[in-house]
């Protein structure tokens, strides 16, 4: 008997060729399908087609995708020999739009359906895919209506608003989407609250006292008159004054408390939560973190597969995966670090995948397959081995001791508090080192005497929000609802690669270019996929149909004729306001935007070019240098100032190159173009030294 295994990857395939006898393993390369992008014939408008590759029944007109007929051949031609046919694409949406699309292809080619199963597994080990083979079932039709309905989605949006924001912007390409312009109004809205906040000065006293041959320090958290809570030094002179008071009077401990803290491990990884601690921890961005555990849920040199599948929201593992846990804890440690942990998804409608990423085999310790593994691939091997061995481990105790160092002990007093941890019990912390420093207090007791031996005070500052950084950015659109976690890396790298946004050490910064996207689509589509309830609404409604209790044809049908009166009112105010390109007063007027909000391709950044200098800083006055932050757009006043102030040299402009979209500065000496790379405006580092380096090589061949 023959049997015939169709995935969609040819790393997969090959995997699965080693562990399979008497099979044929085949690959699709990914989708083969698509929808159609052909302009709409007179035919199809006339019948009602919202879009191309979308009907008028919102049923989807797909196409061949290019290059995909020698695949399709090897595939019809193998189906015909064999006795069995198992699809074995991945286990969620896409891989069930994938099955589907294979099953078709089999059926019009005369392959009995009675012939063709659908087999699942989230791990590709001899035992999984052989048990999901014996168990292999149908293809699962709701699931298949919630790929095409996303899809559809996504064509909608992408197709119909891209369009009309290119119109509105005089810009071109732009794009739009359901996920990914929600995504960017969660960047431009921290913008907003950045640059909204205002620091508020205050300032903090710290002491050193001496005792028992030892010195502690301490934090001045009360003073004289004033409560605990409304405790703050607004200026120097307060703070002044403060200081010299304390020098006057003589401390000792007014109490010690000590007290027990324990911290729980995490639960085992989901997608969200893998790219999270990637980021954090290996400095791998989400897309790489994605690449590299593709990898390893494939199959490294078609040896099994090192992990489960990478895309869920379940942190759940099997009953066999933790007696394996089990196991190893307790041969490793002994009895006493192990804690059988259930955990259960908080992620509403989870349905990705039935499990946890986690390691096939547990007894594949990342040290024996250290040597097996190149460099990222070990590290994020160990990273998830650790997170899910620790996450059946006991709590870690920590013994927290409060001293309090008082000059009186009624109210009256100056009064510092320190603190110190001591790790009484590591419990899973075993494996998860942390950036913790435990250190202990001098063994002082109620009333002892203490000598002041240091003061200091430091001016600071109150801290506004921080920008998102990756991670935290998935955290957040885990949290709200924005997409699900096969789509979290590639939004941020859709953005990344339009300009939307930058990562600039580890920070995602709003570009102008973004800021005007994203307002001009929150200005008509509010109250549509721009509102992050209506963006939820929509993935709830995507898993209902997952789940069979929402019809796919009028989800689709609601979601585009919402899009028509704001697309309508966006195609009359694009059509009867006619600015210029470079008119920033008149759109940002309409917009409701300041000129630093509007795209940075539309008005000049602010850097200046000179013969002298490569480019100079407006806010600074002084050359750019390569440790600069991300410049912002230039206002007004600036630009007038500082042009009159360096003898009217010119202007950096930010220029989008027609033939790639790619972006680059460029300003006009004479008849003479000077260019340079965006990063020179946007980087940091080498990278813009180097650029700074090219742009003054070019200006000095004017000379």
């Amino acid at each position: 008997m023959t049997n015939l295994v169709i995935v969609e990857s040819p790393t997969k395939a090959k995997t699965l060729t080693k562990i399979l006898d008497n099979t044929k393993v085949l690959s699709t390369k990914g989708h083969f399908l698509e929808l159609n992008d052909k302009w709409l014939t007179s035919e199809q408008r006339e019948e009602g087609w919202p879009v191309q590759g979308v009907d008028h029944n919102f049923n989807p007109d797909w196409k061949y995708k290019s290059g995909t007929s020698s695949i399709i051949k090897d595939i019809k031609s193998a189906a015909k020999k064999a006795d069995k046919i198992f699809i074995a694409t991945d286990p969620d949406r896409e891989g069930e739009g994938i099955g589907y699309h294979v099953q078709e292809l089999l059926l019009e080619s005369g392959v009995p359906e009675k012939k063709i199963k659908r087999s699942t597994f989230h791990e590709i080990t001899e035992i999984a895919v052989k048990k999901s083979m014996e168990n292999a079932e149908s293809i699962n039709m709701p699931m298949v209506d919630a790929f095409i309905a996303r899809r559809i989605l996504d064509r909608i949006a992408g197709f119909i608003v891209s369009k009309k924001l290119n119109s509105f912007l005089r810009l071109s390409p732009l794009s739009a989407g359901r996920v990914q312009s929600p995504t960017l109004k969660l960047v431009t809205d921290r913008e907003d609250e950045i640059n909204a906040f205002v620091p508020e000065e205050f300032w903090n006293i710290s002491a050193s006292f001496y005792a028992k041959s030892k010195k502690f320090d301490a934090q001045l958290f009360k003073i004289p008159g004033i409560s605990e809570k409304d405790f703050k030094i607004n200026n120097s002179n307060e703070a002044s004054e403060i200081e010299n008071k304390i020098k006057t009077v003589k401390f000792s401990i007014e109490s010690r408390k000590v007290t027990k803290r324990s911290s729980k491990p995490s639960a085992p990884y989901t997608t969200s939560t893998l790219q999270q601690d990637s980021s954090n921890r290996l400095s791998m961005s989400p897309s790489k973190t994605m690449s590299i555990a593709q990898e390893l849920f494939e199959g490294v040199d078609g040896q099994e597969g090192l992990i489960t599948y990478m895309r869920t929201d379940s942190p759940t593992l099997s009953n066999e995966a933790m007696k394996d846990i089990q196991k190893n804890i307790i041969n490793s440690y002994g009895k006493n670090y192990f804690e059988k942990r259930i955990y259960s998804a908080k992620v509403a409608n989870a349905q990705e995948a039935h499990e946890a990423i986690r390691p096939t085999s547990i007894s594949r310790t990342p040290d024996s397959m250290k040597n097996a593994l190149n460099e990222n691939q070990f590290k994020l091997y160990q990273l998830i081995w650790n997170r899910t061995v620790a996450s059946q481990m006991p709590n870690s105790i920590t013994e927290k001791t409060t001293l309090i160092t008082s000059s009186s002990k009624n109210e009256d007093g100056f009064k510092f508090k320190s603190e110190a941890d001591k790790l009484v019990f590591d419990g899973y912390k075993k494996l998860i080192k942390s950036n913790e420093k435990y250190f202990e207090l001098p063994d002082l007791n109620e009333n002892e005497k203490v000598e002041l031996v240091d003061l200091e005070k430091e001016q600071k500052f109150t801290r506004g929000p921080g920008r998102y950084s990756q991670a935290s950015l998935i955290k957040k659109m885990e949290e709200i609802g924005i997409g699900r976690p096969s789509t979290y890396a590639s939004t941020i790298s859709l953005l990344t690669n339009r300009t939307y946004v930058f990562n600039i050490n580890r920070a995602v910064w709003g570009s102008p270019l973004g800021y005007a996207v994203s307002n001009s689509l929150n200005f008509y589509f509010l109250n549509n996929f721009m509102d992050f309830n209506f963006t939820k609404k929509m993935e709830d409604d995507l898993d209902k149909i997952s789940n069979g209790q929402l019809n796919r044809q009028k989800f689709t049908k609601d979601f585009y004729e919402s899009l028509l009166d704001p697309v309508e009112k966006m195609v009359k105010d694009s059509n009867e306001k006619d600015w210029d390109p470079y008119d920033r007063k008149a759109l940002g007027n309409f917009l409701g935007l300041t000129t630093e909000m509007l795209p940075y391709n539309l008005i000049p950044t602010t850097i200046l070019c000179s013969k002298e200098k490569p480019a100079i800083n407006i806010r600074t006055g002084e050359e750019f240098t390569e440790n600069d932050p991300p410049l912002e757009v230039a206002t007004e006043e600036e630009i007038i100032r500082e042009t009159d102030k360096n003898n009217g040299d010119f202007l950096m402009r930010a220029i989008r190159n027609k033939k790639d979209g790619k972006y680059f500065l460029a300003s006009k000496i004479g008849e003479n173009s000077i260019y340079a790379d965006i990063s020179a405006w946007a980087g940091r580092g080498r990278k813009r030294e180097y650029a700074l380096d090219k742009l003054k090589e070019s200006i000095n061949d004017l000379s």
